[in-house]
């Protein structure tokens, strides 16, 4: 199988290929607008890969949250190619894959004991977006993400507020806190959630790679160019400014 996967969420835009059990991955930052680097970005990573879209089985992005530009730029790039040739989409916000990245690169034993992994996206202005999951392993080495907090947009104080809510009444915690924005947050959050790991991180294209072989019903996160959606989890600058919104 040979996937094409894609990240235009940050300031940088990351292209990766599997080809062969192997990935190729590259990235550009941001010198000029995703708009002109990603094509050919994706046709350089392509020949490197001596691969041609034709080769490819199933695009892969991740939608959002982030940079409401470039989500929207890599969006409108893979649905364009999966109208063409029909092929799908495997697609996951940035805040779950970066949870799945954090369980899988923190936990070391193959156990079934749960792990929270709560996921803090820099938003700027104090503000994050963020998302909470409950992952484990099962018999198979599958691994399970099941929804807590969906991904949500807050001012940082509020959002560790509801993970610490949504975590307190659970016994034997196994929590990690990850994201690009932790070290910045690191005091607010050790003195919220004493018992965590604190992991700075963020999802790149060949995480989501992985994750497409590793996750259990993967085909949850399988869209056409019809069905696939962005996950913005706030209005953008222009909405908030007409409805006067901070």
């Amino acid at each position: 199988m040979n996937i094409l996967s894609i990240d235009t969420t940050t300031k940088v835009a990351s292209v990766a290929i599997y080809k062969n059990d192997k990935i190729i991955e590259n990235s550009i930052s941001n010198e000029i607008t995703h708009s002109e680097k990603l094509l050919p970005l994706i046709d350089s990573t392509l020949k490197e890969a001596n691969l041609t879209l034709k080769d490819i089985d199933i695009y892969a992005t991740i939608n959002g949250p982030g940079s409401f530009t470039g989500i929207r730029i890599g969006l409108a790039t893979l649905k364009a190619f999966s109208m063409i040739d029909g092929k799908n989409i495997f697609s996951m916000p940035s805040t779950t894959i970066m949870a799945y990245k954090s369980y899988v690169e923190n936990i070391v034993n193959n156990f079934s004991t749960p792990t929270y992994v709560a996921s803090l996206i820099d938003a700027r202005n104090d503000r994050v977006y963020y998302s909470l999951n409950k992952i484990y392993k099962d018999n198979n080495n599958k691994v399970h993400i099941e929804e807590i907090l969906n991904t949500s947009n807050e001012l940082i104080n509020s959002s560790l507020d509801k993970i610490y809510y949504a975590l307190k009444d659970i016994n034997n915690l196994n929590v990690i806190i990850s994201g690009d924005c932790v070290n910045n947050y690191h005091e607010k959050i050790i003195n919220k959630i004493n018992n965590a790991v604190i992991y700075n991180t963020y999802p790149t294209p060949s995480d989501l790679i992985n994750a497409y072989f590793n996750i259990y019903l993967n085909n949850e996160y399988i869209f056409d160019t019809y069905t696939l959606d962005a996950t913005y989890a706030r209005a953008s600058q222009a909405e908030r400014i007409r409805n006067n919104e901070k």
